[in-house]
């Protein structure tokens, strides 16, 4: 095993990704790289990850070459995970599809499963949209007593449209969208991500993580 020396890297621009997850800030050396931690970042089976872990070596057409994955992802269930992160056009090269399958291989003797995922995995809308949109509230909007109302309402009714707490709180829209936002980032709420962006039409709930 061994850590990559960033400045050997020919990657000019990294993207920053502040965690709240992970209690630190992620760089990432993509754009593909950095839209992928949304969604580590708000998935419930994850509960921490990290970006180009240590590498390790692998063979390929009688050689040893070093690897560093680009992510190592910690599950709720305590395995762990690399990740590779690719446009999915890589695919059809067939020295990526050899070279990675050695890494594959590698990675198993280490007792960590190695995954692929593409930008067709990653880049999915609204999902995407509505993770960034999160993130935007996350940690940096102190918790009030108008939070609290909320939950309390969304408890009591069950089932609410965001519109309909605008209506019953006297508040502007923005400022609920923004309190709703906040609540789901830290799973007091929920509501499903994958079909709508998240708007005043918007239907929520009391999460079952509380």
């Amino acid at each position: 095993m061994y850590r990559r020396n960033p400045k050997s890297s020919r990657v000019k621009h990294q993207f920053k990704f502040a965690s709240q997850k992970s209690k630190n800030t992620c760089f990432a050396e993509s754009a593909l790289e950095f839209d992928a931690c949304f969604h580590f970042e708000y998935s419930s089976a994850i509960v921490a990850f990290e970006t180009q872990p240590l590498g390790f070596k692998y063979d390929f057409e009688g050689r040893t070459c070093p690897y560093t994955p680009d992510f190592l992802l910690t599950h709720s269930d305590g395995t762990q995970k690399y990740i590779e992160i690719k446009p999915v056009k890589e695919l059809a090269k067939d020295e990526f599809r050899q070279r990675f399958e050695q890494k594959q291989l590698a990675s198993k003797q280490l007792g960590i499963e190695l995954i692929l995922v593409t930008d067709k995995q990653i880049r999915v809308f609204p999902v995407l949209d509505n993770l960034k949109l999160l993130h935007r509230y996350s940690g940096f909007q102190v918790l009030t007593e108008l939070h609290t109302v909320v939950v309390g309402l969304v408890k009591s009714t069950g089932l609410v449209k965001v519109a309909q707490l605008v209506n019953y709180l006297k508040v502007s829209a923005g400022e609920v969208l923004s309190i709703v936002a906040r609540l789901l980032c830290i799973g007091q709420l929920a509501t499903d991500l994958t079909t709508d962006a998240l708007s005043l039409d918007s239907v929520i709930w009391a999460s079952d993580e509380q």
